[in-house]
């Protein structure tokens, strides 16, 4: 694809690849737990979720708990905590 002739929620890596708003998420889970080593079945999906929840706030900061929460299928607590975490501005509702 050309740079300018990407579709929305696209993104185009250094190296020249695309990714979809699906696999960007996916990316992130798999940094995350690649980061996090050797953890047990119960670890993973704690990180799985709040890697999507941390790869939604860092992509659009902006948009509201609740988009965010709607946007990672988690709780709006999920989403402050997560901003927390991350030292992000918090948008409520």
């Amino acid at each position: 694809m050309e740079r300018g002739n990407l579709p929305p929620n696209w993104v185009r890596e250094r190296d020249g690849s695309d990714y979809c708003l699906s696999c960007q998420r996916e990316r992130a889970v798999e940094k995350a737990l690649a980061d996090a080593g050797e953890v047990g079945i119960e670890g993973r999906a704690k990180l799985r979720s709040a890697a999507v929840v941390e790869f939604e706030i860092l992509r659009d900061p902006e948009r509201t708990e609740g988009e965010i929460a709607s946007a990672a299928s988690t709780s709006v607590l999920a989403v402050r905590n997560a901003r927390k975490r991350l030292g992000s501005r918090r948008r409520n509702a």
